[in-house]
């Protein structure tokens, strides 16, 4: 409970537009950094989903970004194996793109998923 108070009293005692101009830079850098590392645009809003195959995009795209930017070789494929249906994985692709027309940010993920499948299935 004295989190929570404190939480909220820092919150009441919150500005707009609180942060200096050296911190909105350390904020923008952070930004920057995540967004060069990460290798598909995709913010998991759901919009190509349903999958007509079932597959769960997001979430593949997902686990393939974290082992992407985190440099994560062993959770990433470990969680595709352990917390994916098969049915779900990239690997069950036919690449009939129904999905990249619903998809904001353009992500092709007809050409997408074959890669995510080799590198999540080792």
């Amino acid at each position: 409970m004295p989190q929570v108070e404190e939480n909220l009293r820092v919150a009441a005692d919150a500005d707009s537009n609180a942060l200096d101009p050296a911190a909105l830079a350390l904020v923008a850098l952070a930004q920057q950094t995540f967004a060069e590392r990460t290798a598909i645009p995709c913010t998991r809003c759901g919009y190509c989903m349903p999958c007509p195959n079932g597959i769960n995009i997001p979430f593949n795209f997902e686990l393939y970004n974290d082992a992407v930017v985190y440099e994560d070789v062993k959770e990433a494929p470990f969680r595709y194996k352990r917390f994916m249906a098969e049915g779900e994985r990239a690997s069950a692709c036919t690449a009939c793109r129904a999905c990249e027309g619903k998809c904001p940010q353009q992500s092709l993920v007809s050409e997408w998923m074959p890669k995510v499948a080799e590198a999540l299935a080792k």
